[in-house]
């Protein structure tokens, strides 16, 4: 008689979870959801939070709050979600910062098993800008100047750690060039000084830098995509630039708390997929400097593996440290 017991028993608990699961997506979400942007209002991260957030409003019937709550790289908005109840109405919005930062801090307050992946949103490339009066107009001519006379050359970027100081950075090792990083407080103050020719170089979002290039009031020297990208076709990549292979991308997606019900999970998912397939959504974005990606959360969590491998690698090997 224990088989069948044992059997019964066992189709029971699982009559019971697949029950549960079914009442969680069918009630999810009966309050508001806060989107948690780690940057400050009038960013990309925040323009994409606010873009997907009021289209899911539409599709989830609840209202979607964005809440930006920027400082420590990233930290302190990470920290706050992971400490969240795992029920899926306190979401991260986040990006390069995530992978990277537990390694670039000694004691970071949060581990990327704290998190379970929804979907990745957009991935875009960074872009390498110089000044109208800079002596250079090239990439080679940049390297060249920078052989030539090790440290003479500064470049700005948006803060120590963010996406574009690490394309830079990454573009250095390659290069073996010694430049002076100067970090700014975001990429507003790095852009307005370059623009202004108190700087000759910067490392940038291309969402932050097309209006300026498009105005021509910097140069474009290249992007860090693997291939051109579609918005400025005549700027060449770095790799065409004489660094084949080389490639850095800047990416956003969605995480929440360990723990979250996996139907809520895959709720959150399908119609944040449906949003990012919008045609609309997508020509907003790729006029950002952007393009959506979308996915399953499988494919989410295996790319941030493997950006976490790649940044852990780039810190051990050039010693970067938060200042």
């Amino acid at each position: 008689m224990s088989k069948p017991i044992t059997f019964a028993l066992h189709a029971v608990a699982a009559i019971v979870a697949f029950s549960a699961a079914v009442h969680a997506r069918a009630e999810y979400p009966e309050k508001p959801i806060r989107i948690v942007v780690p940057s400050s209002p009038g960013g990309s991260a925040d323009a994409i939070a606010r873009m997907v957030g009021e289209r899911l409003i539409r599709a989830l019937g609840q209202t979607v709050i964005i809440e930006n709550k920027g400082g420590g790289g990233g930290n302190i908005a990470t920290e706050a979600v992971a400490r969240s109840a795992p029920d899926g109405y306190t979401v991260l919005l986040t990006g390069n910062n995530h992978t990277l930062n537990v390694s670039l801090y000694a004691k970071p307050p949060y581990k990327l098993d704290d998190f379970q992946p929804v979907i990745e949103l957009t991935r875009g490339p960074s872009v390498f800008v110089a000044a109208q009066n800079a002596p250079f107009k090239s990439l080679k001519e940049m390297t060249a100047a920078a052989k030539a006379k090790p440290d003479s050359v500064a470049f700005g970027s948006p803060g120590v750690g963010l996406p574009s100081h690490i394309a830079m950075e990454t573009f250095t090792r390659t290069a073996q060039l010694k430049l002076v990083h100067v970090p700014y407080k975001g990429s507003g103050p790095s852009l307005s000084d370059v623009i202004g020719g108190q700087i000759p170089l910067v490392s940038s979002t291309l969402a932050a830098a097309m209006p300026h290039i498009k105005a021509d009031k910097i140069k474009a020297l290249a992007v860090t995509s693997p291939n051109r990208w579609p918005s400025l076709p005549d700027v060449p990549t770095v790799a065409e630039s004489g660094y084949p292979g080389y490639s850095h991308m800047t990416w956003l997606g969605l995480l929440v708390p360990k723990g979250t019900p996996e139907a809520i999970v895959a709720r959150l998912n399908a119609e944040t997929d449906k949003v990012l397939a919008d045609p609309a959504i997508r020509a907003k974005l790729e006029q950002q400097g952007t393009s959506p990606v979308g996915g399953s959360p499988a494919a989410f969590q295996k790319m941030m593996a493997e950006e976490y491998a790649a940044s852990r690698t780039l810190v051990q090997t050039t010693g970067l440290r938060p200042e």
